[in-house]
């Protein structure tokens, strides 16, 4: 596998043309038709709103102000909007995240807890009317950050993320036994208590420091970007849960070819529960200062390990990491009027790639530490594969990638269609 990466890198890198941008300056909006794909969601369509203020262009390709507006839907049922805005101009001196979500999604995949441990079978799985992986949920998030200076690289970092879920079985009319679940298996057994199963409000409080020396925000080839924060949920809502989550990330950014001409980028990141008591329905929720997804969660899929399930690896705790390298292939404009792309710079660019990780503290497990179950829910999982990315103005990403778990337990193969670099 490593000698295949390698191989696909060398190859790519002999084909590429060095970069030639063009500054840009003022407001430019790029509305464009969502098309994606998920193993686990089906086809996505629907529709994206993105509009950029470079100002006068002295920061380019870094923004003044980003929005981004998006409604669509899967074909296996669910739909999302999503409202995101980032500026470092907002608030003189500090960086503003903000993101409104929802999510509706009446066949959501639910695995069970700690990966391996849990088995998995297909047969199971949407077909011969038993959906056993699948529940009904609701979701919504209303996220705003903030960051500010310490010193030169170095910057606090503090928010507030409210999140709501209405959890139920499966509507019949999808055709599938709504009694037939993991999730009921669960809630009768106890192993999801009475106050959770249906949902809840949570509020959350982050606080941290991040050190961040990139030389371009949306997609670096040179720097550091690292955080390290606590996020607080008291039970201000009265459900009978509150917690304290610890989430460390380390992004490293090497230009090795002409500067940005080939890229090697990884990411290590840690994300686990510390005190408390946290419900069932917030272990999957990836924390981010920086909202740019509707969804973020994990552990699996597209978001962590690239072509795993949805959700497969579930835990108080867990640990992920990420290998690529970011080879420009060759750059155009369009000669033409086009949807308004005439004069706008584009690339095209490849990311081989390698992601892992693993949980390393089990939730609500009844075995012993060093039991097989212990072991199964501990083990280590990965992926491989590569992508393909349409970038415009070096701010505006389109990414097809292809990856294959390492244990076919985790999945067979992902299509993955969607926006952005994953980091």
């Amino acid at each position: 596998m490593k000698k295949a990466l390698a191989a696909i890198t060398l190859l790519l890198l002999s084909l590429a043309a060095p970069a030639q941008d063009k500054v840009k300056h003022g407001f430019n909006s790029v509305p464009y038709p969502v098309v994606g794909y998920s193993d686990d969601l089906g086809i996505q369509y629907g529709i994206n709103y993105t509009l950029f203020d470079y100002g006068d262009g002295s920061i380019f390709p870094n923004y003044r102000h980003k929005a981004v507006v998006e409604l669509s839907r899967y074909t296996r049922g669910q739909t999302g909007l999503k409202l995101t805005y980032q500026s470092a101009y907002l608030i003189p001196g500090i960086r503003v995240s903000a993101a409104l979500a929802y999510n509706m999604n009446p066949m959501y995949h639910f695995y069970g807890f700690n990966g391996s441990a849990t088995p998995f079978n297909r047969a199971l799985d949407r077909k011969g009317g038993v959906a056993f992986y699948d529940f009904d949920r609701k979701f919504i998030r209303a996220v705003t950050n903030f960051q500010g200076p310490i010193v030169n690289g170095l910057d606090w970092a503090a928010g507030v993320n409210f999140l709501s879920y209405r959890i139920d079985r499966l509507n019949p009319k999808y055709g599938y036994d709504p009694d037939n679940s993991l999730y009921n298996r669960y809630v009768e057994t106890g192993v999801i208590r009475p106050d959770e199963a249906e949902g809840g409000n949570v509020l959350e409080f982050n606080a941290g420091l991040v050190c961040d020396t990139r030389n371009a925000t949306t997609i670096p080839s040179k720097g550091i970007w690292s955080e390290l924060y606590f996020t607080v949920a008291p039970d201000v809502f009265r459900t009978g849960h509150d917690y304290t989550r610890l989430s460390a990330h380390f992004r490293h950014y090497v230009g090795i070819v002409d500067n940005d001409r080939l890229t090697f980028a990884y990411h290590l990141a840690y994300q686990g529960i510390i005190s408390g008591d946290p419900p069932f329905y917030v272990l999957q929720n990836i924390t981010s200062l920086i909202v740019n997804r509707t969804v973020n969660e994990g552990l699996g899929n597209k978001n962590t390990i690239r072509g795993t399930l949805y959700n497969r690896f579930i835990g108080k705790g867990y640990v992920w990491a990420n290998f690529e390298t970011r080879v420009k292939l060759f750059n155009f404009t369009l000669p033409t009027h086009l949807f308004s792309l005439q004069n706008q710079s584009f690339y095209i660019a490849a990311n081989p790639f390698f992601d892992c990780g693993a949980i390393v503290s089990p939730y609500r497990l009844n075995a012993a530490r060093g039991s097989q179950a212990y072991k199964d829910a501990t083990k280590f999982h990965g992926s491989y594969g590569a992508g393909l990315k349409l970038v415009m103005n070096r701010n505006f990403v389109m990414s097809v990638e292809v990856a294959r778990p390492l244990n076919r337990d985790d999945g067979h193969f992902g299509l993955i269609m969607g926006s952005n670099y994953l980091f």
